[in-house]
C-alpha cells in the first residue's frame, strides 16, 4: 500500500497564527497556488481512492485530487482536525493569558492531556488509528487529505514512532507525506512541500 498524507493549502488563520480545528477559514492566494502544485506532484500516481475531513479546506483540495486521477473521494470524521477546545481560534499568546493553567498542563503532558471541551492529541492517533487499520490490508494507492495534527499523528503511526518525535517533521500546508506500508512496517518515501519549511502555526511544544 502506498499512502500519500497531504496537509490542506495554506488558510487565513494559518496566516494568522490561530490554533483552530473545528472552524472554517478560507484559502490565501498562496494556498490557492499550492493546488497546483499538490496536483502536479501527483500526476504520475495512480489513485484507487481519495478520503477527506469535512472540513472545506480539506475537501476543495481533495474534490480538484479527485478530479484529476479519476476515483472515488469519501469524507471521514477521523480525518477531521484536532479539537482543540477552550484554544479554538486563539493565538497562542491568548491561550496563555486566557486559559493558562490549561495551558501549562497541555504543554507539561501535551501528547495525553485533553483539552477542556476538545480533544488530546492520543484522541487523535486513537480514531486516525482504527480508521486506517482496514486500509492498511488493501494494495494500491491511496491519498489522505487532512490537517496538521493528524498528519502528525499519521507519521506517528504509519512509521511506528514516539508522538515524541513526530515534532521534528515539518508538516506545514501543503505538506504531501508519501509512505509505502507493508508487512505491519511503514517506509518513508518522501516528505514534500510547495516551500522551504518554517515554524509551523499548531499548538506544539516549544
Amino acid at each position: 500500500m502506498r499512502i500519500f498524507v497531504i496537509r490542506h493549502p495554506e488558510t487565513e488563520a494559518n496566516v494568522s497564527k490561530l490554533i483552530y480545528g473545528r472552524t472554517e477559514s478560507p484559502y490565501t492566494q498562496r494556498g490557492i497556488d499550492s493546488i497546483k502544485w499538490v496536483l502536479n506532484k501527483l500526476k504520475d500516481t495512480k489513485l484507487s481512492a481519495v478520503y477527506t475531513s469535512p472540513m472545506q479546506r480539506t475537501v476543495k483540495l481533495a474534490s480538484a485530487i479527485s478530479g484529476q486521477q479519476g476515483c472515488p473521494i469519501s469524507v471521514s470524521e477521523a480525518l477531521r482536525e484536532m479539537d482543540f477546545g477552550v484554544f479554538e481560534n486563539m493565538t497562542r499568546s491568548e491561550v496563555e493569558g486566557k486559559h493558562r493553567e490549561h495551558y501549562e498542563d497541555y504543554m507539561a503532558n501535551y501528547t495525553s492531556y485533553r483539552i477542556p471541551e476538545g480533544e488530546s492529541f492520543q484522541d487523535v492517533y486513537a480514531r486516525l488509528s482504527a480508521f486506517l487499520k482496514p486500509l492498511l490490508l488493501e494494495e494500491g494507492m491511496i491519498a489522505l487529505v487532512t490537517h496538521g495534527m493528524v498528519m502528525k499523528a499519521a507519521i506517528a503511526i504509519l512509521l511506528g514512532l514516539s508522538a515524541d518525535t513526530v515534532w521534528h517533521f515539518s508538516t506545514i500546508p501543503a505538506t504531501i507525506l508519501e509512505i509505502e506500508y507493508r508487512d505491519d512496517y511503514g517506509v518513508l518515501i518522501e516528505l514534500t512541500a510547495p516551500e522551504e519549511p518554517k515554524p509551523e502555526n499548531i499548538l506544539k511544544p516549544k
